[in-house]
């Protein structure tokens, strides 16, 4: 029953899986390893004339060793042959059996030879190595100062520049002492016990699931450590979410895990436990996530063990998908309904998790919050199709939403436009990992930031791209107990508060370098990107406009029954 959940800890290490063995017990290799076996069997008594009875399993292996050797490496050929002109998947391995291996081989070491090798400091992706080896440094403690010059080139189309002023504030400080002046108060116009944040960043909604027990418990650890809030992500609440004692943002997804009954619908009682956990200090409704809107979230199979099953209740062997909606929100109306039913339970902040697509919906809610003073989000997280995700379907991680930046403009821009922007306080999430990063988002109206990858990279993450596969090579991104002993969590942890605090003092800088006492100061006047050589465009110019415009334009059309495109044509 749902009610047997406990909020207790639980042991770090487990007996590591045999279960690899099932995966290399394909009939192809058997019969390899029974073949090789019976060749050098037959080529000792039949050549060498061995005589079996009076040798030992011992000594047979000793003088039989090299022509084991030699036997399974041309049954090996002969059999990998075999496979590969049988089998039907692949028409190019059957025109071309046994060295089309070597293609494959070079098609999976390709990422590794090319990240290493091959691409220089700025060209890999989602995060290049630039960004990668300043995150590394910054968790560790170690100066990030550079010489000689910066690698960045200034004038590459895309280059993000911040612009400092002559006569900056007249807090004259020394070295590398800056500020710490940034507070944000959430919940105070609902009458739910508020929450201060003292820290502009906090980490992002990763679910126990997606991330092993390690990496989520240093993760709470160091939220702890920093003075920062930790999202549980919509897989329910974890044992491992309560390992350090931080703040935690409880996130109701679709599924409603951790806080559902055996249909799967909201469970009042398991909602209410939940707010009256000490460490629970804010509930988020996931509406959609950036990397796959439009799609529920995924689990696969691989990474669902009994644990998890039993948080989440969920059976096992099976691959874990939640509703791409909530049942209960057809429309603005009902979403205000499901804020109020959460609130009036929990008590405490409801925020809620969005990715914008047409910008008459986040309006919308803009518009409901004016005409209903007291009702709606106290939060809203603006979440970019540029965010990140353990498993997503490409198209959707790809191609859907808008981007962080044109996102937060424009929600920015919707409630401030309806009178309400001292109303909600927005939390910009995506593809966010740097102080620039960070100063961007703020300047184009987020009051704070949502960071999941970049404390990846800080809890050690080496963007091996592995997250989907139970594979994950540093044990994060995995349920395989023998991966994550690769973990440390307080070393982690403590990597995890030292990037925290790096982020807030070096945003701070940019602030400074502006005249300003906190990163909240930062307009998009103060922030211009190259936009074509020689030519650089404010931010205010660039995020927004376009698709402010756009949404005017698609509303226009709608009332003509018509395409934009269509309106235009009329039009011309």
């Amino acid at each position: 029953m749902a009610q047997d959940q406990k909020f207790v800890q639980t042991s770090v290490t487990k007996a590591p899986s045999f279960n690899f063995i099932r995966s290399i017990a394909h009939p192809a290799v058997l019969i390899w390893v029974i073949l090789s076996s019976a060749a050098t069997l037959g080529y000792g008594y039949f050549i060498e004339q061995l005589d079996y009875s009076g040798l030992g399993i011992w000594s047979l292996v000793k003088i039989l060793f090299q022509e084991f050797i030699v036997s399974a490496i041309i049954v090996g050929f002969i059999v990998l042959f075999i496979h590969d002109r049988i089998q039907k998947d692949y028409p190019v391995q059957r025109m071309f059996p046994v060295i089309i291996w070597g293609r494959k081989m070079l098609v999976k070491m390709g990422p590794l030879l090319r990240q290493y090798l091959f691409l220089n400091d700025q060209e890999e992706t989602p995060y290049n190595r630039i960004t990668r080896n300043w995150v590394y440094e910054s968790s560790l403690g170690v100066r990030n100062t550079i010489g000689f010059g910066s690698q960045i080139d200034m004038d590459k189309v895309g280059t993000t520049l911040i612009m400092p002023a002559t006569f900056t504030n007249m807090k004259s400080k020394t070295g590398e002492e800056v500020g710490r002046s940034y507070e944000k108060i959430i919940g105070k116009h609902t009458g739910v016990e508020t929450v201060t944040l003292k820290h502009f960043v906090n980490i992002s909604a990763m679910s126990f699931g997606a991330l092993s027990y390690r990496a989520h418990a240093a993760l709470n650890l160091g939220a702890k450590m920093a003075g920062i809030m930790h999202n549980t992500g919509e897989g329910g609440l974890a044992p491992c979410h309560e390992y350090g004692g931080g703040d935690l943002i409880f996130q109701i997804g679709t599924a409603k895990y951790g806080i559902r009954d055996d249909d799967g619908n909201l469970d009042d009682n398991l909602l209410k436990g939940m707010a009256d956990h000490p460490q629970v200090k804010m509930f988020e409704i996931k509406l959609a996530q950036g990397a796959k809107p439009g799609k529920g979230g995924m689990l696969l199979k691989e990474k669902i063990t009994k644990e998890i099953a039993h948080i989440r209740k969920i059976p096992m062997g099976k691959d874990a998908y939640a509703p791409a909606r909530h049942k209960e929100i057809t429309d603005v109306g009902d979403l205000f309904d499901f804020i109020d039913h959460v609130r009036n339970i929990v008590k405490k902040p409801v925020g809620i998790k969005m990715v914008i697509g047409h910008t008459a919906e986040i309006e919308e809610i803009a518009q409901a919050m004016k005409e209903q003073p007291g009702r709606g989000p106290d939060y809203v997280v603006i979440d970019g199709g540029d965010g990140g995700t353990g498993a997503a379907p490409h198209v959707l991680s790809s191609y859907a939403g808008l981007p962080m930046k044109q996102a937060v403009a424009v929600a920015d821009w919707a409630f401030k436009s309806h009178g309400v922007r001292d109303k909600v306080v927005i939390f910009a999430s995506g593809k966010i990992a740097t102080p620039i990063d960070v100063a961007v988002a703020m300047a184009l109206g987020a009051d704070a930031v949502y960071m999941a990858r970049g404390f990846m990279l800080a809890l050690g993450c080496i963007q091996a791209l592995e997250c989907h596969t139970n594979n994950c090579p540093t044990g994060i991104a995995t349920q395989n107990k023998r991966l994550e002993k690769a973990l440390d969590i307080h070393a982690a942890a403590k990597r995890v508060a030292t990037y925290a605090d790096v982020l807030y003092k070096e945003t701070q800088m940019l602030a400074e370098a502006c005249g300003y006492d906190h990163p909240n100061q930062i307009t998009p006047d103060d922030i211009m990107v190259v936009t074509s050589p020689g030519h650089l465009d404010y931010l205010s110019e660039l995020h927004g406009v376009s698709a402010y415009e756009a949404s005017l334009e698609r509303r226009r059309a709608r009332e003509l029954d018509m395409t934009v495109g269509e309106m235009k044509i009329k039009e011309h």
